[in-house]
């Protein structure tokens, strides 16, 4: 991909509502999809994208003409701004596994293609109001939620229903919002304000597992293994939080995104090079006993080391009972990582 310049101008809904499919979106939701994007300047000669690349951007040519290429480099069309097929993005079906070359000096619009599929999903898969949606939540947390690759693949109807469950609290700095060892009642996410989440180990010793803020959750662990919190959860800013009862939580977020293999399944695919076993046991149970060519890296340093996580393969998440197992999936999920949990885990199986 070529160098660009990103150009500070705001972009407005109203550019965004003379492009398809965007122009079918509520005033809402392009003003959510606004926040997210930009224009970019590219030089004569430079290459937006390529064939074969995963496209997480949406293309809008403003200014200029752009050559698209099939996958053998011959041309299938120039395309032209202000002309009719400059209002589609420029890898729209059936142009999906495409090339696309600048002519001459080109201006781009790029939006969030994953977010502007969720929009599009939200409105048109639901019988409700946007607006009505809107109402419960503001736009910066509920953006980069909407965001998550976890909350992509939720369907509209438990989007909708997510986001009229969840109750709204404050909470002041130095707060103390969730304590180890406490029974789990609540799923977390950060409107305002900034929280530090800590595990005190059997030393008193202290490890900070991470800082979050706006569009970030927490809470979840205990929720999905039905044992007390594993780490507490301190606001360092005051804040606003929003927060979804554990019978919700399991019913519309948790059990839609897990997904449980059987042995079988999960070998056959470890044996063909799709996916990986992680256990996420700790050190010493894995040492005592692990399936042949597994990885381990115990659930408390998950969220540490998720960026080192090999995202070419599935993680088929493994721990005795499957509890573990299912949070570490449910985390990877969040993540963008491709994940399944061993059902009944190794004692199971």
């Amino acid at each position: 991909m070529s160098q660009s310049q990103i150009s500070t101008q705001l972009v407005g809904p109203e550019l965004l509502a003379g492009f398809v499919p965007m122009s079918a979106l509520a005033a809402e939701s392009l003003q959510r999809l606004a926040k997210q994007a930009a224009i970019h300047a590219h030089p004569a000669g430079s290459v937006l994208f390529r064939a074969g690349q995963t496209q997480t951007k949406a293309w809008y040519l403003l200014r200029g003409q752009v050559r698209l290429r099939d996958a053998n480099g011959w041309t299938l069309v120039d395309v032209k701004a202000g002309e009719t097929r400059a209002q589609q993005c420029l890898s729209a079906p059936p142009a999906v596994d495409v090339s696309a070359v600048c002519v001459g000096p080109v201006e781009v619009l790029v939006v969030d293609a994953g977010l502007l599929d969720v929009l599009l999903t939200w409105e048109q898969g639901v019988a409700c109001e946007v607006a009505a949606i809107t109402e419960v939540a503001a736009d910066d947390w509920m953006t980069r939620l909407l965001q998550r690759p976890s909350f992509q693949r939720l369907p509209p109807a438990n989007l909708q229903a997510l986001f009229q469950r969840l109750d709204t609290i404050t909470v002041a700095e130095g707060e103390v919002v969730i304590e180890q060892g406490s029974a789990g009642d609540y799923f977390y996410v950060i409107v305002e304000g900034r929280c530090r989440i800590v595990h005190r180990g059997m030393s008193k010793q202290t490890l900070t597992l991470a800082e979050f803020g706006p569009g970030d959750c927490f809470g979840e662990e205990a929720l999905i293994a039905g044992l007390p919190r594993n780490a507490s959860v301190t606001m360092l800013t005051a804040g606003t939080l929003k927060r979804l009862a554990r019978r919700d939580f399991e019913e519309l977020l948790n059990e839609p995104l897990l997904v449980r293999l059987d042995r079988a399944t999960a070998k056959a695919q470890v044996q063909a090079g799709v996916a990986q076993w992680l256990d996420v046991r700790l050190p010493s149970e894995y040492e005592a006993g692990h399936l042949s060519g597994s990885v381990n890296l115990p659930l408390r340093l998950l969220r540490l080391r998720a960026s080192k996580i090999d995202r070419q393969r599935l993680q088929v998440c493994v721990c005795d009972t499957g509890r573990r197992g299912a949070v570490a999936a449910f985390l990877l999920a969040q993540r963008g990582i491709s994940a399944a949990v061993l059902a009944g885990g190794l004692r199971g199986s």
